[in-house]
């Protein structure tokens, strides 16, 4: 009996080697082993792939393209520079006494120089005498134009017309727009640039988007922008980040289809006590939008719809001098009310301005702009370190460019 078990178990294990060696080479469990194998791996890589693009685009697609905004790699993928809009004073550029020269003019440091065209409508609801409004103007343009083209002939020009720096034009709407007369004066611009030679033109903060007008508006640009874009001609709108084009409703990511670029205005326009002009002055000189950075209104812009590659981020260099009625606390800006005798600054007068002794400074953390105060008049202007900030956000947030509003003087 014990030598029948004996020779069973020799048996079994003589037997295991060979059946575990014969396992090992049936090609159906080798297959299997393979293919499970593969599809472990294929499915790890597929996991990896669709972590990277969740990472690496942003998913609100306008125009049927991702655009990136995280890899730095992808920077590298722009076919050059972003371009550089730099929008000419409208007060200055209007006053007989004090004329532009070409050494003024910030021509080795923009792309695109803006010059402003003077549109006068009789009322809101009137049509736009488009033959006044280019021929007061029409001469002045081609002439500063001609001399600036002798020392930087690569700048290429623009005209704008709307709401601008300085409160020189009366194209605005405030209440209901003739839409149709609109469209015929946008349409009489694009002639004018055509005729003479300009590359484009720009609509300052009078973009008409109430919602009974969007869709003759966007049947209408998708027209124009091919007749602009048939000539090589840029279509450039600037809205404020809060109102206008980017106001609820108003889905600025279907409208932007048909414009080349939409400069996000952070700054706004405010009458001073004593004057009718309206003057740009930068974000943190707005008490009621305080607890916001730029940053912060440049994404509200993009969650709205609008594709990063074609924001331009507007930066205002003027600063502004101003007489205090009632002294601001805990070194705080300012109320309008309380200011008088508001007068414009170029970034240089600023700068000369508050190397003067006597000065008490002080500096908005928050929007990292400075100020300074002396008995009772008030200075807000940018130094180094705040337009660093806002040439930053244009690397950082991967925006489409600047347009550039100051006043320059020697």
């Amino acid at each position: 009996m014990s030598r029948r078990l004996e020779d069973e178990e020799w048996l079994i294990h003589q037997s295991l080697p060979k059946l575990l060696a014969s396992q090992r080479r049936d090609p159906f469990i080798k297959t299997c082993i393979t293919y499970s194998g593969a599809a472990c791996v294929g499915f790890t890589l597929l996991l990896i792939g669709v972590f990277v693009c969740v990472i690496a685009y942003d998913v609100r697609r306008t125009d049927g393209h991702a655009v990136a905004v995280f890899p730095v790699k992808v920077r590298s993928l722009r076919r050059g520079p972003v371009p550089i809009l730099c929008h000419v004073n409208v007060a200055r550029f209007y006053d007989n006494d004090v004329r532009y020269r070409t050494v003024d003019l910030p021509g080795n440091y923009c792309s695109h120089l803006v010059l402003p065209l003077r549109g006068f409508f009789s009322g809101t609801n009137e049509t736009p005498d488009a033959s006044l409004a280019f021929g007061l103007v029409q001469s002045r343009l081609i002439e500063l134009r001609n001399e600036v083209n002798k020392s930087f002939p690569h700048l290429k020009y623009l005209i704008s017309v709307g709401d601008e720096n300085g409160g020189g034009s009366r194209l605005t709407f405030h209440e209901t727009p003739n839409v149709t007369a609109y469209m015929t004066f946008i349409v009489e611009m694009v002639r004018w640039v055509l005729h003479n030679r300009f590359h484009g033109i720009v609509l300052n903060r009078v973009f008409p988007i109430e919602k009974e007008h969007q869709r003759h508006m966007r049947v209408f640009l998708s027209h124009l922008k091919q007749v602009m874009h048939k000539h090589g001609l840029l279509f450039v709108v600037t809205a404020s980040s809060h109102t206008g084009i980017f106001k609820s409703g108003a889905r600025p990511g279907r409208l932007s289809r048909f414009l080349d670029y939409v400069g996000v205005m952070t700054q706004g326009l405010h009458h001073p006590a004593n004057a009718t002009d309206r003057i740009l002055i930068p974000l943190h000189h707005q008490r009621e939008r305080k607890g916001r950075s730029v940053e912060d209104f440049i994404e509200n812009v993009i969650s709205s719809g609008l594709p990063r590659s074609r924001v331009l981020l507007a930066v205002s260099l003027s600063g502004f001098v101003c007489t205090m009625s009632r002294l601001p606390e805990n070194k705080e800006v300012p109320r309008w009310i309380d200011t008088h005798a508001v007068r414009v600054l170029s970034y240089k007068e600023a700068c000369q301005l508050i190397r003067q002794t006597d000065w008490t400074l002080s500096y908005d953390r928050e929007s990292e702009k400075p100020h300074a105060w002396r008995n009772n008049v008030w200075i807000g202007y940018e130094d180094e370190i705040s337009v660093r900030k806002m040439a930053s956000l244009v690397d950082k947030m991967f925006l489409g460019g600047v347009i550039h509003f100051g006043c320059w003087k020697r």
